[in-house]
């Protein structure tokens, strides 16, 4: 029997399969990536935390109750917790007054001192520990200064050195977020307190600084983070102090001399879990006390004078000098003659003309770090487009992928990266193709923020007007969005390469004899004394830092924001 349908009924509707177009292949290809690339290498560090030898009357739990229970592990546990807290708190102490004195006094010289802080911002960590050793070690210079005037100091070494040099490294995180964040105070909050009747102190304590709570708590949870999974400056300085990311490396490196990889990727779980927990707490703690607020007038700069414009000046100028003082020195020194741990006045340039791996090293870090950048760049573009124009559920499974790298401490990502690419089948230890693949993994936030973050800020008629002509979607990204979006995918780039360069934790698990940066070079140099030749390398890896970053301001007109 057949029926008929009416004149006027509505003809059936095939479901019609979903087609692969340009930007399906790269969503897929997105998710590849990240999946072989930083959840596979996680995954492989957790199920080696297991992998240790297991019966009938031991749990596979076994090796976390013994990290939790054995004074050896969670002693230096505490003392990581107690050292990273103690430096947190300076760093605020010291970071809060320094932001807000600069952006909102008239203080003489704000450019040199915006430039001094953005320098010790994108300096190596780990080359103010030694600094200090050249400083305030047995034999250091200011030590012998200030011993001529009747003022001992703790030793540099321990718990003195450490605190000093990581709350120095954290000031400069302080300082960027809270600069930032005042510039989303309006003035009318600050005019509304004064007009209420309240003090100077009173308005910063119950107007403006309930406003940045967000970036005053970012800003700790950066220095937190930081110095609780830094593992140079314990390495230099620490002595026999045991902290956690010392345990992790030394577990790992002394497998053939009873270290353990299931041990090491146990305490790399702690650690990765440490620093996961400290952002989720961070964000939540943002989230409740964020404000909506529209600034229609930025917070003016006050005119101040007399005892208060010299003291905030005084304050300032000891701050940066104190923080500058470690790069000050190392670059002096490398133009000084030495004798392995013993640095004399004279001058001399042969540091530079007989350095022994100076150059191999710096060709190692120029090229690592370039094909790193480019696959930054290229793969940023494409990630970045993603994330701002689809607004899916895939999309935003591709957004949080891409931050999750910032979570994952150096050391944590060195260790997944050699249990899962070192060995069978790919046998990538001590390769090139492993540092550039974790320096790819690791720094591509740069790329894919600045590159979404200006896609957000662009419209869609042009893409679409080409699509509409007929372009297929690939070459409209090519010729229309690519070029629209140059400033930042260069943004991206120089950021990308300056952090790139000087990349430690990673590379001091990943590295070969043929694959030595200059970073590692300069960690080998100070540990065996070698404080001239640690200089000379040092001050070149500081130049090679701090050229991209004066591209980035003076050519493409960014200021310290875009660090951040």
């Amino acid at each position: 029997m057949t029926t008929v349908l009416p004149r006027d009924a509505p003809a059936p509707t095939r479901r019609r399969r979903p087609r692969f177009t340009f930007w399906t292949g790269v969503t897929a290809a997105t998710i590849l990536v990240f999946v072989v690339l930083l959840l596979l290498p996680l995954f492989s560090l957790v199920i080696s935390s297991f992998a240790g030898k297991q019966s009938d009357d031991v749990s596979l739990w076994q090796v976390y109750v013994t990290l939790f229970t054995k004074p050896y592990y969670y002693k230096a546990l505490i003392n990581s917790f107690v050292l990273s807290i103690a430096a947190m708190a300076l760093s605020l102490i010291i970071g809060f007054p320094l932001a807000y004195c600069v952006t909102r006094f008239n203080i003489a010289g704000k450019l040199i001192i915006r430039a001094v802080i953005v320098l010790t911002f994108v300096s190596p960590p780990f080359i103010g520990a030694y600094s200090w050793i050249l400083l305030l070690g047995e034999s250091g210079v200011l030590r012998r200064w200030l011993a001529a005037v009747g003022v001992t100091l703790p030793p540099i070494y321990g718990w003195f050195g450490l605190i000093l040099v990581l709350s120095l490294q954290g000031i400069p995180f302080v300082f960027l977020m809270v600069s930032s964040a005042l510039k989303t105070v309006d003035q009318s909050i600050e005019d509304a307190a004064i007009n209420l009747g309240r003090g100077p102190i009173a308005v910063i304590r119950t107007a403006i600084l309930p406003l940045i709570v967000p970036g005053v708590s970012t800003a700790a949870l950066l220095v937190f983070v930081t110095a609780f999974s830094d593992f140079g400056t314990p390495a230099i300085i620490g002595q026999n102090l045991r902290v956690f990311p010392r345990l992790v490396y030394n577990e790992f490196v002394n497998e053939t001399t009873g270290g353990n990889f299931t041990v090491a990727s146990a305490l790399s779980v702690v650690l990765l879990a440490v620093s996961i927990c400290a952002l989720l707490a961070q964000r939540g703690y943002a989230e409740r006390r964020s404000y909506g607020q529209e600034v229609l007038r930025p917070l003016a700069v006050q005119r101040i004078g007399g005892v208060r414009r010299l003291l905030a000046t005084a304050f300032v100028y000891a701050v940066v000098f104190v923080a500058a003082l470690p790069i000050v020195t190392v670059v002096v020194s490398s133009f000084l003659e030495s004798k392995h741990s013993v640095i004399t006045g004279n001058f001399t340039i042969e540091g530079y003309l007989q350095a022994p791996r100076l150059w191999s090293s710096l060709l190692n870090t120029l090229m690592f770090a370039t094909v790193a950048t480019l696959l930054c760049v290229v793969f940023g573009a494409l990630v970045g487009y993603v994330t701002a124009r689809f607004r899916t559920r895939l999309a935003s499974f591709i957004d949080l992928m891409s931050m999750m790298p910032y979570a994952v401490p150096g050391v944590v990502l060195g260790i997944a990266f050699a249990l899962c690419f070192a060995g069978a089948p790919l046998f990538l230890g001590g390769t090139a193709a492993i540092l550039i693949l974790a320096y790819f993994v690791r720094r591509l936030p740069y790329s894919i923020r600045s590159t979404s973050a200006m896609l957000s800020q662009m419209g869609t008629q042009t893409e679409e007007a080409s699509i509409n002509l007929g372009v297929a979607p690939g070459k409209t990204f090519l010729r229309i969005t690519v070029p629209m979006m140059t400033p930042a995918l260069m943004s991206g780039a120089l950021l990308t390469w300056a952090t790139v360069a000087r990349e430690f934790n990673a590379t001091v698990i990943l590295y070969g004899s043929r694959t030595t940066t200059m970073s590692v070079e300069v960690f080998r140099e100070v540990l065996y004394g070698n404080f001239g030749n640690a200089s000379v390398v040092g001050t070149v890896l500081i130049a090679v830092s701090i050229v991209p970053i004066v591209i980035l301001f003076k050519a493409l007109g960014k200021d310290e924001d875009v660090l951040l």
